[in-house]
């Protein structure tokens, strides 16, 4: 009787534990709520002209591709499915940061803004694999009439080489290399 017990325990653990499982359950829920208290915890704290900065991690992108999947209908989806899905992403953490422009900027194109994570003050800074800068134009503004009011910057890294760095922090700087923002970034905090 005891050893089946510990059996159902050690089963038990392991469902807790599988985070396919929980990325799928966290996906579907109809708990908006629990949803946006989830993605709120992923942002980090901004500053200046940093309109949003956060974090993706490969569980927070299983979430988030269960709930595209789901507005899709597509409501079939498994363990499996969710990691064949996930397996571009392997080991990688992606950062999204938007900065917000002067209005009077005069930008034909997204300003060569940079992202990268500042390893500690003797070594090299890490450099995004892929990187992606795309200019934001204000809502229903067609990009040929309008000032773009922000640029985005999507960088991935991989998980391995932020957490063996000795001081990770976050970095965003402008087209004359300035310094615009920085935070400090400690992945044990996420999932």
């Amino acid at each position: 009787m005891l050893l089946r017990a510990t059996l159902i325990a050690a089963c038990m653990l392991a469902l807790a534990q599988d985070p396919f499982r929980d990325a799928l359950n966290l996906g579907h829920t109809h708990d908006e709520a629990l949803f946006e208290s989830f993605n709120r915890s992923y942002q980090l704290a901004v500053s200046g002209t940093i309109d949003s900065a956060e974090i993706i991690t490969e569980f927070r992108r299983a979430v988030i591709l269960v709930r595209d999947r789901d507005a899709l209908g597509d409501y079939i989806q498994d363990t499996r499915t969710l990691s064949n899905a996930l397996t571009p992403f392997a080991g990688l953490v992606t950062f999204v940061v938007q900065v917000r422009l002067n209005p009077l900027n005069t930008y034909g194109k997204a300003p060569a803004y940079e992202l990268y994570i500042s390893t500690g003050p003797t070594t090299k800074p890490l450099a995004a694999k892929p990187y992606v800068r795309e200019p934001i134009y204000p809502v229903g503004a067609a990009p040929t009439n309008a000032g773009m009011i922000a640029v985005r910057m999507t960088a991935s890294f991989p998980r391995a080489d932020i957490e063996s760095a000795s001081q990770p922090a976050l970095v965003v700087t402008d087209d004359h290399a300035e310094i615009l923002w920085q935070a400090r970034v400690d992945l044990r905090r996420y999932r």
